[in-house]
This record gives structure tokens, C-alpha cells and sequence, in this order.
């Protein structure tokens, strides 16, 4: 049997909060860094070079960074209090230029290969849904009713999110951006959110059964819609990657860490205890890492490698915000002062 072993880097030693890390395949992680209360910067790690990178220091905020399997990363640039537009870093030639800058408010924006996904507020009641190819430099609008669609997340050729029906019917489509085509994946008139999506196509999502039981259900792109957690109790916050998909769920008294295996079609109770276990995220490899409540004053960072559990980060102080692509994950951790970044390579 093969141990799991890592190795932990300390990306940031600072006075400023360094938070909310994202890292890629190869290791390279960005984050915010809060240069002062009215500037938020980005940087970056180069897990090739071991050099600290800065995409982002215009004395605007920029936040809210996703990055690329691949390196590169999107932000949000807040040009002003009424106009936050969106920015792409390239990773190849170190540079960040916009990409999404009308009068209008582009947000939360996902990049996964050479697309990138955002929000397009077209007005106060209508928020539509852009898609940006940095191979051709075109944008096109993939969602554009009247409705609200929001929260996409993108993976390979496909792009999942969600329709507001109406405002007790939230439904959930489907972009497929080789052939152009939206495929509507849940509409059951009751509430169906949160949607990630695998590079198959592959969605799973919250399904709100009642106001007090939320289930996970899957859209598999081959066989259909079925449920992978439907226990009466809340179980929220999924997460999918290759064949595997996280989430957690209340157990009567705390949140608990599930794992499901696609291929095997089998789920694993990751976690067990009388303390929360949230956060989960996921990699295609199987990793799973998530937050554990040790107390209220401590929160470590953990990991499952399909058969053991390892703590990553247990300080006795926050460890929270863990990240995982591929064999390579991420945080942030309280020092007693500020907030600063790690990362960890798994063998």
C-alpha cells in the first residue's frame, strides 16, 4: 500500500492579510493581499520558479481570482463603487490585461482552459452570462433571457448555471461551447442550485427538497439525473473533479465529509466525529480537503487520500479557505497577527 506523504511551502511572511488563495495543477497558487484598507492586490507563486509574481498592484481592488489548470487566472477590477469589470492574467508572458470592461458590472468570472465565463449585469433585474476565448480574443453571449442567470462555473467544453424561473424556482442549464448548444439538467419547480460541473459535463447541485433538507442530486452527461445524498438532514456544498465529488452534510449534531467515486459508484463517509467538517473540495485524483471545528478558536485543514486521513495544518490557530487541483493544495492560516499563505505538494 502506498503512503501518502506532503510537502508544506509558506508562500507569504507579512504584515498585510494575505487570503483567499487558488491553486493550479502545476502548484501555482494567487491570492489576495491586502496592501491597505482601500487597496486589494493580487500575487502569485511560481511553483516552477519559487518566485513571487504581482498580476494585479494598480491601487484598485482586485479580487476574487480563479486560476487556470494551466497557471493563468481571472479577477474583478473594481474601476469604480458602480463599475467592476474583469481582468485576465496570462501566465506565459506574465501579463494582465482586461477583458470584460463596458459601463456595465462583469463579476465572478472562471477560467478553465482558454474560456473564461462571467456575469454580465445587464440591468438591476437581468444578469446575463458572457464567455471570452483568449485563443481568438471573441466574446459571446451564451445566457441572455430575461431572467437572471448566474453562479457559472465552467469545465473543459462545458458551462454550468443557474436560471431564476422565478423567485421561488431557481432551474439549472447547461452550455456546451463546442456546439453552441444550452440543454436545460434540472427544472423540477423546486429550488436547484449551486452547480459545479466536470469536464465531461458531469454537474452536481444542491436540490432544495424542503426549507429544511437540502439534498446533492448529479446530472451524469450519459445516463441522466439520480441523487447521491438524500438523508431527510441538509447536505450542501457540493464539489466535482474527474470521477469524484465531495460534500458536506448534517448528521443531527455537526457537519460531516462525504465522498462519492463515480467510477465505482460508490460513497465514502470521509469524516465521522463530533465536530464540523466543512468545506470539502475535491481533485480528480480522489484528494479531498476540507476545515475541521477542532474549536472555536481553531480550525485545522485536512486531507483524505482515499483511505487515510492526514492533517495538512493544525497550528492552534484558523487554518481555513482550503484549495485542491490535481496533487496540489492550498490555504490560508492565522500567525496570531495577519493572515498568510501555504501550500502543499501530495506524493
Amino acid at each position: 500500500m502506498t503512503v501518502t506523504t506532503f510537502t508544506v511551502n509558506k508562500l507569504t511572511n507579512n504584515s498585510q492579510d494575505d487570503t483567499n488563495p487558488q491553486v493550479s495543477s502545476y502548484g501555482d497558487v494567487i491570492w489576495e493581499h491586502k496592501y491597505s484598507n482601500s487597496d486589494i492586490d493580487l500575487y502569485y507563486y511560481d511553483s516552477i520558479t519559487g518566485e513571487t509574481k504581482y498580476p494585479a498592484t494598480t491601487g484598485k481592488n482586485e479580487t476574487n481570482p480563479q486560476i487556470s489548470g494551466y497557471g493563468d487566472a481571472v479577477y474583478e477590477y473594481q474601476y469604480s463603487t458602480t463599475d467592476t469589470d474583469v481582468y485576465l492574467y496570462r501566465y506565459d508572458t506574465d501579463t494582465s490585461t482586461p477583458i470584460a470592461t463596458s459601463s456595465h458590472n462583469e463579476t465572478n468570472p472562471h477560467i478553465s482552459g482558454s474560456n473564461v465565463v462571467y456575469e454580465y449585469e445587464f440591468s438591476s433585474t437581468d444578469t446575463d452570462l458572457k464567455l471570452y476565448n483568449m485563443g481568438s480574443g471573441v466574446t459571446t453571449t451564451i445566457a441572455n433571457s430575461s431572467k437572471n442567470e448566474l453562479n457559472p462555473d465552467i469545465a473543459g467544453n462545458y458551462v454550468a448555471y443557474e436560471y431564476d424561473y422565478s423567485s421561488t424556482d431557481t432551474d439549472l442549464k447547461l452550455y456546451n461551447i463546442a456546439n453552441g448548444t444550452t440543454t436545460t439538467i434540472a427544472n423540477s419547480g423546486h429550488n436547484e442550485v449551486n452547480p459545479d460541473v466536470s469536464s465531461t459535463g458531469d454537474v452536481v447541485y444542491e436540490y432544495e427538497y424542503s426549507s429544511t433538507d437540502t439534498d446533492i442530486y448529479m446530472y451524469d452527461a450519459l445516463t441522466g439525473t439520480h441523487d447521491l445524498a438524500t438523508s431527510g438532514y441538509d447536505e450542501v456544498n457540493p464539489e466535482i473533479a474527474g470521477n469524484f465529488v465531495t460534500w458536506q452534510a448534517w448528521d443531527g449534531s455537526d457537519w460531516e465529509i462525504y465522498r462519492y467515486n463515480k467510477a465505482t459508484n460508490t460513497t465514502t463517509q470521509v469524516t465521522n466525529n463530533s465536530v464540523n467538517d466543512v468545506n470539502a473540495q475535491v481533485s480528480d485524483q480522489g484528494y479531498v480537503v476540507w476545515e475541521q471545528d477542532y474549536s472555536p478558536t481553531d480550525t485545522d485543514v485536512y486531507l483524505y487520500d482515499g483511505g487515510t486521513t492526514l492533517s495538512l495544518a493544525n497550528s492552534g490557530y484558523d487554518e481555513i479557505n482550503p484549495q485542491i487541483t490535481g496533487s496540489n493544495a492550498t490555504w490560508q492560516a492565522w500567525d496570531g497577527t495577519d493572515w498568510e499563505v501555504y501550500s502543499a505538494q501530495i506524493f
